[in-house]
């Protein structure tokens, strides 16, 4: 989103002042690293906000380290209530004209919003390919090659992940992130934009972030919260996947086939005995 100013009676080129999101929890030792990734950009931020959900370690003191020396660093501390809230948290705190995001543990490319920036524009929303590094060493790129036809790939299957979106500010704030979904949040928000009149997604076919998939990622939860969130994801969104056969049949299969077919060959874990007394509530997945 570019926008032209009027300056002694000639156009100049205004470039977005950009507010990055960055919602973290307990990740103190990666987090400067990831906050680096930000703030050495070759495009400068207008601001990161980091959103600290309820952390019990030492981050409230690295972030404010940080912030001493760079003063586009804020500060915010919420009770601890997931990262879909964290990040609407920012939303709502932001003063940029468009928003991206950032977690804890990822890293972007120090031309990630050199690379997106010339894309975006009112009501848009912009990501890039990532590389995804596993758990058992192995990487690849998630999309692989030009996506031309964003709408049809994205009610397919989920290729944006949030690490690699820009955004303008205002479609943001009418829409947010569902804080009951606990898996699939990006491409939650993905297919809201698409169902919004005159909205469009954008992918630019260049690697502009790594994304780490750790043990404690949200995206290696259970397979029951993956399917129930599936499910979430389809009933939210059953008109768009209604309007693609294909999309339709993936997502009836994800949500429904596989869980069916887990627990006919006896895949699916036992279900713990009811028990009594209190039942220690163990904290959700870090950000």
């Amino acid at each position: 989103m570019r926008t032209l100013e009027d300056l002694n009676g000639s156009c100049t080129v205004r470039s977005p002042r950009v507010s990055v999101v960055l919602p973290t929890y307990n990740r103190e030792a990666v987090l400067p690293t990831a906050i680096a990734t930000v703030l050495d950009q070759t495009v400068p931020v207008h601001e990161l906000l980091v959103v600290d959900d309820g952390s019990t370690d030492g981050t409230a003191a690295v972030v404010d380290r940080i912030a001493g020396h760079d003063p586009r660093v804020r500060y915010l501390h919420q009770p601890n209530s997931g990262a879909s809230a964290a990040r609407n948290r920012g939303i709502a705190e932001a003063s940029g004209d468009v928003i991206a995001f950032q977690d804890s543990d990822d890293l972007w490319r120090l031309t990630f919003l050199e690379t997106l920036l010339p894309h975006l524009g009112p009501d848009r929303l912009v990501f890039g390919s990532h590389v995804l590094h596993s758990r058992d060493g192995s990487s690849h790129v998630v999309p692989r090659g030009m996506v031309t036809d964003p709408v049809r790939v994205l009610r397919r299957r989920n290729i944006a992940s949030t690490q690699t979106i820009v955004a303008d500010a205002g479609l943001l704030a009418r829409i947010g992130f569902d804080t009951a979904l606990r898996r699939f949040q990006d491409w939650d928000l993905c297919l809201a934009v698409l169902a919004v009149p005159g909205a469009r997604v954008v992918h630019v076919p260049r690697v502009v972030a790594d994304v780490r998939r750790e043990a404690d990622s949200i995206s290696e939860g259970s397979a029951a919260v993956r399917d129930q969130a599936l499910r979430t994801v389809f009933r939210k969104h059953r008109r768009q996947f209604l309007r693609d056969p294909v999309a339709l049949a993936r997502i009836v299969l994800r949500a429904w086939g596989r869980p069916f077919l887990r627990g006919l060959v006896g895949l699916d874990p036992p279900r713990p005995r009811p028990r009594t007394g209190p039942v220690p509530v163990a904290p959700g997945p870090r950000s």
